[in-house]
């Protein structure tokens, strides 16, 4: 009797501890929770994908992808792609951007310089919701950056328990936009977890990381590039006065909605510009990939039978109260201990533009703040052309992406295999 009594009051205190310390992993996740792996060919190119549980309760399964590097060099660093949205999948990122095939106008393509020459690749599409991936019960959708860095993390582990060839190799998390959220919480995640992971480094392209002190600078770049003019620049400031002071007032039922004014008001001043890159006065056109990813054929090849949609607006729904929410505090972190850091903006953004992440960036809380803020800018080119301007100390970087629009790595392909290439292997930008 005794022996039961001491086993209660132990099982009491473990779950009283788990209720109260939030980077406990509560999921149920075993190695044995990914139920497919299917090894797949795409265009003459060899890969992986499956999914995994990341909560069996709600029945919460996210897919992957992963691709040996090219070059069959199994000690590469791995990489893992996040795609913004909330709720966007990361196979676009794959097809779309840095992956080892993609789609243009309807036909599959090599890509000559895919991240994935030199590098291992994940492409996980998360949160639960996002792209191939799906949960049973709503309840199982993600709502904030750590629910959303628990089922990641979760999965990574069971990734690293069925790839245990590359379970040490130096890891480096990359992602774009509302990837800007993503990536900070996986890394910080995994530096709280005591660094199993091989955590080296990650990467934000134009991401929204820290709303507050990037929302003011959205009217001074439109003004700048001449798409308002001063009345209207005084409008567009007022909306975005109202987000920031929903966000001061931690008003996050509403602060989303007042987010998007501003955008919206500049793009109508504008003529129709796409506040994504302003050389545009159209929306991208994702109907090949959308038609492609959700056809019999893409998904006998990746081995799934749900449905696919660039953007799910369901699971980016649950992320509404997050959306204005800054994760700086957690880059703050991760710099003090020496993790790599680099972020990137592409000159034609207008929505996460080069002034805002500036403007945060500087404010980044750590030992080498003043040395960073002091660093030469040095000119950065690529076969002997101007690719952008970097600057950096120690181990954060900032970089400016000539030609590039929300989307540098579909834009200046060449140029940002570069660039993270000598992020990755340390070599100077100069």
């Amino acid at each position: 009797m005794k022996k039961i009594l001491l086993l209660l009051v132990t099982l009491i205190l473990f779950f009283d501890q788990v209720r109260n310390h939030p980077f406990v992993v509560i999921n149920d996740v075993s190695p044995d929770d990914i139920y497919t792996k299917t090894q797949f060919t795409l265009n003459g190119q060899q890969g992986y994908s499956g999914y995994i549980n990341v909560d069996k309760t709600y029945g919460a399964n996210l897919f992957y992808t992963f691709w040996e590097a090219r070059d069959g060099n199994k000690n590469a660093p791995i990489i893992l792609w996040l795609q913004g949205g909330p709720g966007c999948s990361s196979i676009y990122g794959m097809m779309k951007e840095i992956g080892p095939v993609l789609i243009e106008d309807g036909t599959l393509k090599n890509n000559a310089n895919t991240w994935n020459q030199h590098y291992h690749t994940i492409f996980i599409d998360n949160p639960v919701g996002a792209g191939y991936s799906y949960v049973e019960n709503s309840d199982g959708y993600v709502t904030d950056e750590s629910q959303m860095s628990q089922d990641l993390y979760d999965a990574l582990t069971v990734f690293f328990s069925k790839y245990s060839d590359y379970s040490q190799n130096d890891f480096y998390v990359f992602g774009e936009s509302y990837g800007g959220k993503y990536v900070p919480a996986i890394s910080y995640r995994i530096y709280e977890e005591g660094m199993k992971i091989k955590l080296k480094g990650f990467g934000v392209g134009d991401g929204l990381t820290d709303p507050i002190n990037q929302l003011p600078y959205f009217s001074e770049y439109a003004y700048a590039l001449g798409l308002i003019d001063q009345n209207q620049k005084t409008i567009v400031e007022q909306y975005q006065q109202n987000a920031i002071e929903a966000i001061q007032t931690k008003d996050w039922d509403h602060c989303e909605t007042l987010f998007w004014k501003a955008p919206s008001a500049v793009s109508e001043y504008g003529g129709g510009v796409n506040v994504y890159d302003i050389r545009r006065y159209s929306s991208y056109d994702d109907s090949d990939i959308e038609t492609y990813l959700d056809s019999d054929t893409a998904k006998n090849i990746f081995g799934t039978q749900r449905d696919w949609q660039f953007c799910s607006s369901q699971a980016g729904s649950y992320l509404y109260k997050d959306f204005c929410k800054s994760v700086r505090p957690l880059v703050d972190v991760l710099v003090q201990n020496g993790v790599k850091a680099m972020f990137y903006n592409g000159q034609f953004d207008l929505i996460v533009n080069l002034m805002g992440a500036t403007n945060w960036i500087n404010q980044i809380n750590w030992a080498g703040k003043n040395d960073f803020l002091n660093a030469e800018r040095t000119i950065w080119k690529v076969d002997g052309q101007v690719a952008g301007y970097a600057r950096n100390y120690q181990n954060l970087y900032q970089v400016f992406v000539n030609k590039g629009g929300h989307m540098s790595p579909m834009d200046q392909p060449e140029n940002t295999l570069d660039m993270v290439t000598r992020f990755i292997e340390n070599k100077s930008f100069n």
